[in-house]
């Protein structure tokens, strides 16, 4: 077994990860959406039987609420009676390798207290130091279980880039609770009836530049001859040299699924990196709250650069998905569409 559900998290990522045997299986957990949607994640957790109950990775991607925030509740919530072998996310501190004394932004700060009280593992697979790409091969970490995951973002410099700025970007991102953030809309993407696919699937590409998703942890967990890539909201710049250090003289890296970064952001999903890419299924979580996600241009460029024969997995059904369900465009496009039911909405489950 090895697959991925998608589990409510409104405009965010809250992703469980489980392989091997089903009873019980080895599982991951990777961030844990908006703080309002914990109550979700926490009943299920609270549901498993107990000797389902331990996890071998806790993955933070970065500080972004809609990533951080549910982390946060669990890791504060004394009573989960959850176990993980270890916890990845790079604080403050880990950003300009420093030791745990001082804290970052608000909710940064808040989890490195609550892990620093619960004295569990952090970041262990790193010695403590900062989950990143350094020089030489990328790093490779094998969990319990063979399931091997391979780094791919943050570099070092994508994390010295956050630490001017840490306080600033977060409230930008919407990190302070009570914060709206805010996006400014790109002309013409969302007038859904006069979408022109060729048009913008072509259109110049300007990347994503805000620092806490240059920071994301992303990677490619391979297990049992089946590869996904987990793009947390990480930065072509950072994803795309990653995959060609992979790829050495091949020129496409074969996946069977690709969690496509920052929920369908138009800024993190180039065809540059699509065309390194022999993909079949593409996941995007989010609902479209905030943030309007996906954007039409990021799906467009899936349609006409992401291969021949492809399926988005949606976990939610709203104005922003059901829109690439039509007939015509599967057809001409070669791809498929699933979505939730209507009890199941914001959870959804692709087996790899």
């Amino acid at each position: 077994m090895f697959e991925i559900e998608m589990l409510p998290a409104r405009e965010g990522d809250c992703l469980w990860i489980r392989y091997g045997k089903a009873r019980p299986p080895k599982q991951i957990l990777i961030d844990g959406g908006r703080a309002a949607t914990y109550k979700e994640l926490k009943k299920r957790l609270v549901d498993l039987p107990a000797n389902h109950r331990h996890f071998e990775l806790f993955v933070i991607t970065h500080v972004d609420r809609d990533h951080i925030e549910g982390a946060v509740s669990l890791l504060e919530d004394k009573k989960l009676p959850i176990t993980f072998s270890d916890i990845w996310f790079n604080g403050f501190d880990h950003l300009k390798s420093a030791k745990l004394e001082t804290f970052g932004a608000v909710q940064g700060e808040r989890l490195s207290m609550a892990l620093l009280k619960s004295k569990a593992k952090w970041n262990s697979a790193w010695k403590s130091k900062a989950v990143a790409v350094r020089k030489g091969s990328l790093p490779k970490i094998t969990l319990t279980g063979n399931l091997t995951l391979t780094l791919l973002s943050p570099d070092q410099q994508k994390l010295l880039d956050l630490i001017p700025t840490w306080v600033k970007e977060c409230k930008d991102a919407g990190l302070i609770p009570g914060t709206k953030a805010r996006i400014k809309d790109l002309k013409g993407l969302e007038h859904f009836g006069g979408i022109n696919i060729d048009q913008l699937a072509d259109a110049p590409f300007a990347k994503d530049t805000t620092k806490p998703n240059g920071s994301s942890i992303a990677f490619l967990a391979e297990y049992d001859g089946k590869r996904v890539l987990l793009g947390a909201d990480a930065h072509v710049d950072c994803l795309l040299p990653s995959i060609r250090r992979l790829l050495k003289r091949k020129k496409r890296l074969s996946l069977d699924a690709f969690k496509i970064p920052h929920h369908g952001s138009e800024g993190n999903l180039s065809k540059e990196l699509l065309d390194v890419l022999d993909c079949p299924k593409y996941l995007i979580s989010t609902n479209g709250s905030y943030f309007k996600h996906p954007r039409a241009m990021a799906i467009a460029r899936i349609l006409k650069h992401g291969g021949t024969e492809k399926t988005l997995y949606f976990n939610y059904a709203s104005k922003y998905t059901k829109l690439w369900t039509k007939d015509k465009w599967c057809s001409d496009y070669g791809y498929s569409v699933v979505l939730p039911n209507g009890t199941e909405n914001g959870t959804l489950v692709v087996s790899l």
